[in-house]
């Protein structure tokens, strides 16, 4: 509201001191020449001090005037912690835990109850295996700030489960801009040996140059009626042909690899003319890094091989990954005057990920120790990007009683391309322990696997608000309505085949690389083949519904009304229409023709509409301090894949995720209540308390592996489920000790949580529960009870604690900077337990982070980031086993910035 005032705390002095040590010191020229010239003799102090009045301030203000709870991160913040991309930034906030250095659990619930926004419209994600975007992709330079509401306002999608992650780009300066940044980094971990293939010319660029593409030849192979192995009439020649296509030179080889790298460009100014205010923005950024580090892990838990309980299969090796990152964006910005702007915002994201796995394998039904020793290769190549353009307009009319109309409207692309992935099991043979030889693992159902997955999302998505003031004597009124509207089409393939080892003539199955047994002269002699005319070599692995074709459309309408009456009590709230449709259409393997029929297609959609209930409530006691409550209505919907049973890999686990086409949405309930302190020192306590209720909530549950295969996972329904938990937040000086120590200051928060569902198995009451139905039909069964260990658990990837420290200190002088950042979540279930088994959690990983910065002059910044100082490693256990470790290493980064 346009009266709601803004506490003391942003307009202290004392509050530019203690928040410029929190947010991070951040140039503002403009300000900077203001203060020169009021105290020309202290320049440096007196810039620390305005560095954070454009940015750190104004997010704590803007916090404290939002009508539902939110937590705000701006970028000042994130420069002060070190982070590099919206993912790490995130860990940060209050109740926030990242997994897989990509997704954000919001109050300890999974990532699918998390929504993402880019500038608060929709955009699609490039990975396959989640619903929402992976945030890692966004790179920390393009960020202006990070807000995370918690509760459900009616202008925000009611897909809301924890929480909505709106990432805010910077847009244009207020003053000519141009900024160059160039870094470096380390890890402790590469002082290991890698494994790695020479790859691409255009690696480097993130890019494949078509090495690891699928050949033309095979496919046209797959279309064809004999498909990729042939017929009775298909030669020798051809199949050579074939396989001498593919690109075999993966090695891999030993590699030491180089630090990593990274610079990034920022040129925008401000243009003032006769019809107006014109304003450009042009960044550029790109990373290069490499990691090399341990791995363990073991899958089909059972007792095969072993008295009590193992592993039947463990991995035990080094995994070798570049990474390389490039992002651009240009935002054009024009003002017709203070009531009329419209901005344009392009950005378009790059992310390469090439991996190299060397394992050694034991397989509890093929390894003999000193006798029959396995070794696993594996490269996983992948390429995600997300092209974004999006419009926007405000307006505001005086004229019109300060009637005020926003719109906008956005066109993004997301595109995941992982060519050539290969995977290959290398035998080793030993007499009485003495290495003799090495070969393809000699099992005559063994292949040699190739695949080849393509992913493309659009999105499409505008909508407009409009709203009024009404002011008068102890009291404002503001109403709003608009509508929200989205389309969404999306298509992906994946094409599996293998070449077998029973196709191979003995002789040349020996050989400890890929490319010493693919040789191009062994491809092109005909006894390299068993069959001479080399039939038996190739084996279609790809299924029906492999490849997919899906989309979704949203139409949204909403009303709000924000009352505040004297400046003591502010209640908004109203109601939110959704129409939400969605549909998924599987094909039949290397074909366009639909697999099953329109009837069978049509029961698998999903359409409904619903209304969204939202209501808060802020009891403002004084300048300093309010309490607020919200309650509200939101849904959970499943994703496209979701809903398909065709199975995807898991990237964590490596297990195999399926979904059930009768999956169907979670209804939630949500309360919260919160306490806010802001000190005028700059000082700020806030506790919360939350409850959340849900119906149906999409849970996994594990299947059984069949004949050594990678374990299953089905994603279905469970009964209900609950979270409640406490959250405390808080920031303080050490003045309170000693004048001396107001520049150090210690903030934090901790979050205390719990949360049970209830699966619904009981085949006790004759009737089969929502959970019950889609287990049986995963699995073809007549009974289920006694597939599930624990019929009520607490909720997967639920934290029960999370906490996050940060101590710092700006220098008097203003040239230094420093920040020890801590963050530990608690255990959290990834694998839910069954037949017997316990769950599988993740332990608790405890980061510690060292950031200096220097600031030789007002232009210039060293940075300096000690990344991982414990150096724990990640795990998950089960049952006081290894399902899964990996080494973090300590990284080591430097970097060096001038802003002219």
């Amino acid at each position: 509201m346009k009266s709601f005032k803004p506490s003391s705390l942003v307009l202290s002095k004392l509050n530019c001191a203690v928040m410029a040590a929190i947010m991070g010191l951040s140039v503002n020229t403009a300000i900077a020449a203001e203060a020169e010239a009021e105290a020309q003799e202290i320049e440096e102090v007196v810039a620390v001090g305005q560095r954070l009045k454009g940015s750190a301030g104004a997010v704590l203000q803007e916090r404290q005037n939002q009508a539902f709870v939110a937590d705000i991160m701006g970028a000042d913040q994130i420069s002060r912690t070190g982070d590099g991309d919206a993912a790490s930034a995130l860990r940060r906030v209050t109740g926030l835990t990242l997994v897989d250095g990509k997704y954000i659990y919001v109050r300890g619930l999974g990532e699918r109850y998390s929504s993402t926004q880019l500038n608060s419209m929709y955009v699609p994600s490039p990975d396959p295996t989640r619903s929402v975007v992976p945030l890692d992709l966004f790179p920390s330079d393009i960020i202006e700030s990070l807000s995370v509401q918690k509760s459900f306002s009616p202008d925000m999608p009611a897909h809301f489960g924890g929480g909505n992650v709106n990432i805010r780009t910077k847009s244009i300066p207020s003053d000519f801009l141009f900024k160059i940044q160039l870094g470096t980094s380390y890890n402790t971990s590469n002082s290991d040996t890698g494994y790695f293939y020479s790859g691409g010319d255009d690696d480097w660029m993130g890019r494949d140059d078509g090495t690891r593409a699928l050949p033309s030849l095979i496919s046209t192979a797959l279309k064809s009626d004999a498909g990729l192995e042939g017929d009775s009439s298909t030669t020798l020649e051809q199949r050579q042909a074939l396989l001498q296509s593919l690109d075999w030179q993966v090695g891999p080889t030993e590699k030491d690899v180089d630090p990593g790298m990274n610079f990034s460009v920022a040129l925008g100014d401000r243009f003032e003319s006769d019809v107006g205010t014109f304003g450009v923005l042009a960044a550029v950024s790109y990373d290069n890094e490499w990691e090399v580090v341990k791995e363990q892990s073991g899958t089909n838990l059972g007792s095969l091989g072993c008295e009590d309980k193992c592993f039947a299969q463990t991995y035990d090796g080094i995994s070798t990954e570049q990474t390389v990152r490039w992002s651009g964006t240009l935002n054009l910005g024009y003002e017709f005057n203070n009531n009329h702007k419209f901005e344009l915002t392009n950005i378009a994201l790059h992310d390469m990920s090439d991996r190299v796995r060397n394992r050694d394998f034991f397989d509890a039904n093929e390894s003999e120790e000193g006798v029959t020793e396995l070794r696993r290769v594996d490269v996983m190549y992948e390429e995600r990007e997300m092209f974004s353009t999006q419009l926007k307009g405000t307006h505001n009319f005086p004229e019109l009683e300060n009637l005020f109309f926003d719109w906008y409207a956005g066109t993004s692309r997301a595109n995941r391309d992982a060519p050539g992935a290969l995977d290959v099991v290398f035998q080793t043979n030993l007499n009485d322990g003495v290495f003799e030889s090495e070969q393809l693992q000699d099992v005559a159902a063994t292949n040699v696997t190739r695949d080849y997955q393509t992913l493309h999302d659009d999105v499409d998505t505008y909508g407009w608000n409009m709203g009024i003031p009404f002011y008068a004597d102890g009291y404002e009124l503001e109403l709003k309505v608009g509508g929200d509207f989205s389309e969404k089409i999306r298509d992906a393939s994946n094409i599996q085949f293998g070449i077998t080892h029973r196709g191979i003539a003995d002789d040349f199955t020996f050989g400890s690389n890929i490319d010493q047994i693919f040789s191009d002269d062994n491809l092109a002699n005909s006894e390299f083949y068993t069959s001479v005319t080399g039939s038996g070599i190739f084996d279609d692995g790809t299924a029906d519904g492999d490849k997919y074709s899906a989309a979704h459309k949203l139409d949204a309408y909403y009303f709000m009304a924000d009352f505040f009456y004297e400046n003591t009590w502010r209640i908004t709230g109203g109601i939110r229409w959704e129409d939400f449709s969605q549909i998924s259409v599987p094909f039949q393997a290397h074909t366009n023709f639909f697999d099953g029929t329109i009837d069978e297609v049509s029961e698998v959609a999903i359409k409904e509409d619903d209304f969204f209930p939202s209501l808060a409530i802020t009891y403002i006691m004084d300048e300093e301090m309010q309490f607020r409550l919200n309650l509200s209505e939101t849904t959970i919907r499943p994703d496209m894949r979701d809903v398909s049973s065709t199975y995807y890999v898991d990237p964590l686990t490596e297990f195999l995720v399926r979904g059930s086409p009768t999956l169907q949405s979670s209804k939630l309930k949500n309360a919260d209540f919160r306490f806010e302190w802001y000190m005028p020192s700059g000082n700020n306590l806030s506790v919360a308390l939350f409850y959340k209720d849900i119906e149906n909530p999409i849970e996994m549950v594990e299947l059984a592996g069949v004949g050594g295969a990678a374990p299953q996972l089905l994603t279905a329904n469970a009964q209900s489920g609950e979270l409640t938990g406490i959250e405390v937040d808080f920031l303080t000086d050490f003045s309170f000790i000693h004048n001396d120590l107001s520049a150090i200051f210690l903030s934090g928060n901790v979050t205390l949580s719990d949360s049970s569902v209830e699966l619904g198995i009981n085949d006790a009451d004759g009737v089969d529960s929502l959970f019950e139905q889609q287990l049986k039909e995963a699995l073809e069964a007549d009974s289920v009870s006694n597939i599930v260990t624990n019929n009520k658990r607490r909720l997967v990837g639920h934290s029960e604690w999370v906490a996050n420290l940060q101590m710092g200190y700006d220098s008097t002088d203003g040239f230094h900077s420093t920040s020890v950042v801590y963050n530990v979540f608690g255990p959290r279930i990834i694998v839910p337990g069954t037949r017997g088994n316990e769950d599988a959690e993740e332990k608790s990983f405890h980061s510690l982070d060292l950031v200096y910065s220097y600031f030789p002059n007002f232009n210039t910044k060293v940075n300096f980031k000690v990344k991982n100082i414990l150096g724990q490693e990640k795990e998950i256990e089960q049952e006081n086993l290894t399902l899964w470790r990996q080494e973090e290493g300590t990284e080591f980064s430097l970097s060096f910035s001038y802003e002219f």
